[in-house]
């Protein structure tokens, strides 16, 4: 585990992408559910640009692609209206550009950025692979994917992973959850200095939410490895995972209290499958932008990617 020094996360400013959809209308309803709780301002941003051969068509000079984009925004006014949000400040603009740059460029000074999974009007094409992925690829702060009501299952018949051990040394802090349902923050930990800045985002929204939180290292045995051989005879991937869970906590001690219930687990499965399972009964996912140890391959693109399309909660890719 790094032992770089970590400052206290804050957040103090969201930043959501709006486009009239019902996925944004979803992701911005969940936004503002999010920023009552842990105090923070949301400024809500739609895109608009003329189409790049719209001006040789006769009804160029009628109509303006700004007019719709203040028709999505005040949508997004009557969604805050409804909403009764009363105890943030919310800011609703609608900004000439591409979605991709007008999103990052607003969230450039934000502490988290929410993208819907898919979207239409000023966010069309908002499918991850498109501008979703190239905001959790680019962004210069944590990203929220929200997909919205119509959620898959995630397909984990085919995961073979060990059920954890509760009598085993797994590493706790402040009276550890034993049932992981609504209220409960999963994070992916692999000793990553990206995964330990993911913890300590999650242990300040769980603090802040009244949520737990449950990390979850993985491993594995590769394949080449002949297990009843030296040095393996003495030695397996569960005990370093032990060491990488129970470093990640130490290092987000100074901010775990009373009021923050941690529990660790390890897991042995690919990466991916482990934590698709694990969202099933998650309130969020918390993953680094990349990774290693039982995580490798952590990089946004591939585990983080999977899950950001295939996890049945919200999912956070932290980027700092």
């Amino acid at each position: 585990m790094s032992t770089e020094t970590t400052t206290a996360p804050t957040i103090d400013r969201i930043v959501v992408g709006f486009d009239g959809s019902e996925q944004s209308t979803a992701a911005l309803e969940h936004t503002l559910s999010l920023a009552e709780g842990v105090g923070a301002a949301v400024d809500v941003v739609t895109s608009w640009r003329w189409p790049l051969t719209w001006s040789t068509l006769p009804v160029a000079n009628t109509w303006s692609p700004l007019h719709d984009a203040e028709e999505i925004r005040q949508h997004a006014v009557e969604v805050i209206e409804r909403h009764g949000s009363h105890t943030v400040g919310v800011t609703t603009r609608a900004v000439e550009g591409g979605a991709t740059e007008v999103l990052l460029e607003a969230a450039a000074d934000a502490d988290l950025l929410v993208v819907g999974s898919r979207g239409r009007g000023g966010f069309r094409g908002l499918l991850l692979g498109s501008v979703s992925a190239a905001c959790v690829q680019h962004a210069t702060c944590p990203v929220l994917v929200h997909r919205g009501e119509d959620t898959t299952t995630p397909d984990t018949t085919a995961l073979d992973t060990t059920t954890p051990d509760p009598t085993a040394q797994v590493p706790t802090r402040h009276a550890p959850t034993t049932h992981h349902g609504p209220g409960t923050i999963v994070v992916g930990v692999d000793g990553s200095p990206e995964s330990g800045r993911a913890l300590r985002f999650a242990v300040l929204l769980a603090r802040k939410l009244g949520h737990d939180v449950r990390t979850i290292t993985t491993w594995q045995w590769p394949a080449a490895l002949n297990r009843d051989e030296p040095p393996f005879d003495h030695w397996s991937p569960e005990q370093d995972a032990l060491s990488t869970a129970s470093s990640a906590l130490d290092a987000a001690e100074d901010l775990i209290d009373d009021d923050v219930h941690v529990r660790s687990e390890l897991v042995e499965g690919p990466a991916a499958e482990v934590l698709l399972e694990a969202s099933r009964d998650a309130t969020l996912l918390v993953l680094g932008s990349r990774g290693l140890g039982g995580f490798r391959g952590l990089l946004v693109g591939s585990v983080g990617q999977e899950c950001a399309q295939h996890a049945s909660c919200p999912v956070v890719i932290h980027r700092s």
